[in-house]
């Protein structure tokens, strides 16, 4: 017994008619007909006697009822067991460095699952370490990074940059400067992101390059706990632009780096050597187009209102 069949069966059920059960399945009344009958042969029963108006169902088919709505649901989880497993095969994998989905927002997402549903997404963000140690091994043949590679064996595109910024207490003294210089953090406690993230070469990094001192109190992987380290006015937190300005506090003032080079570019890259699938080239061309006509969206501090009392 087909589910077809079964779901005929239960139409009349529900009807109580051959005509109207035809018209809900948009097929002729000769074709339901036909498989009750092909039921009731199979199982050697009446399932329908002709009452004054409409057919009634005997036991045996308030019997195949029960059973008709079990063995339906059950081929309806198989379907999608089978349609998950389906979807699956088609399952991309991109690691990028931390703050990537913060920054290009939910709207990318939104705009390539519109675009690709057959595509599900899976962005992993991760250190840059670990994407650039995944490169080398071919473990993956792209990815989104901070710096460029090996020439040779990699080529990469730029996609966009952000600032570093610092995040300080109102009652920090260095709070009232426009902007804060490298060496004004010298022996000053200091929140910020590992060696392992891409931003530790970009700021924290090149403050030991220039002999400087900083007084190291966390390292993390989270960016608000580094805001809220400086809110707590324990540190001075050390982070991205648009992360700073998403969190939303009295208590701490956001200033750049009075250097200009101090700043995170984000790069596309990829194995020369390698062929990427149809799903890997179907995203970094819908990545480029979709950068290139959102730039005025995306966060941009130079353009950003950052109220006066907020930025000083």
């Amino acid at each position: 017994m087909s589910p077809r069949q079964l779901e005929y069966f239960l139409e009349i059920y529900n009807q109580r008619s051959i005509k109207k059960a035809a018209e809900k399945l948009i097929i002729s009344p000769q074709a339901v007909s036909k498989t009750i009958k092909e039921i009731e042969e199979q199982l050697q029963v009446n399932l329908f006697v002709r009452g004054k108006k409409t057919l009634e169902p005997t036991e045996e088919a308030e019997n195949l009822k029960n059973h008709a709505i079990k063995i339906l649901e059950e081929f309806e989880k198989i379907n999608d067991i089978k349609s998950f497993t389906q979807r699956e095969s088609k399952v991309l994998t991109i690691y990028s460095i931390d703050g990537f989905l913060e920054y290009i927002t939910v709207k990318f997402i939104e705009d390539f699952q519109k675009a690709f549903p057959e595509i599900l997404l899976n962005i992993i963000e991760t250190t840059e370490k670990d994407i650039v140690e995944k490169l080398k091994k071919r473990d993956i043949d792209s990815g989104i990074i901070t710096k460029p590679l090996d020439s040779e064996t990699f080529s990469y595109t730029y996609l966009y940059s952000n600032k570093n910024c610092l995040v300080v207490n109102k009652n920090n003294p260095l709070a009232k400067k426009s902007a804060i210089s490298l060496y004004d953090l010298d022996q000053q406690p200091i929140a910020g992101k590992g060696s392992a993230y891409s931003c530790y070469s970009s700021n924290i990094k090149k403050l030991f390059q220039r002999n400087l001192n900083p007084q190291i109190k966390l390292e993390t992987t989270n960016d608000y706990l580094i805001i809220k380290i400086a809110e707590q006015n324990l540190a001075i937190g050390i982070t991205i632009d648009y992360i700073a300005f998403a969190f939303n506090s009295e208590n701490v003032v956001i200033k750049p780096f009075q250097e200009e080079n101090i700043v995170r570019d984000v790069f596309w890259i990829e194995n020369n050597y390698a062929i990427l699938t149809k799903e890997e080239q179907i995203f970094r061309k819908f990545l480029f187009k979709w950068i290139e006509e959102h730039k005025s969206q995306l966060f941009n501090w130079d353009l950003e209102r950052i109220d006066n009392s907020t930025v000083q």
